[in-house]
């Protein structure tokens, strides 16, 4: 069985990742706010938007409404977390 790819976008504050998070919804993209990995936490990041699919869709979204902030990440086969271009 093929492992489902995940996406993370870092999100300045809790309440910057809840407006993503309803930009998102907005436009038919699910998503989900969690806690950021602590190897990922920088500057404040504690909270991250994580997306299973629909990732450049969310990126494009959260450009255009002028949320997207932070870095992108996505995990690898080994569970590790490389930054997403």
């Amino acid at each position: 069985m093929k492992q489902m790819d995940l996406f993370l976008i870092m999100c300045r504050s809790l309440t910057h990742a809840q407006r993503s998070l309803r930009l998102l919804e907005h436009n038919g993209i699910v998503a989900a706010v969690v806690k950021a990995p602590q190897e990922l936490r920088s500057n404040g990041c504690g909270y991250a938007l994580r997306l299973y699919r629909h990732f450049e869709d969310a990126v494009r979204v959260l450009r255009t409404g002028g949320l997207l902030q932070g870095k992108l990440y996505r995990q690898t086969a080994d569970g590790q977390f490389e930054e997403a271009v």
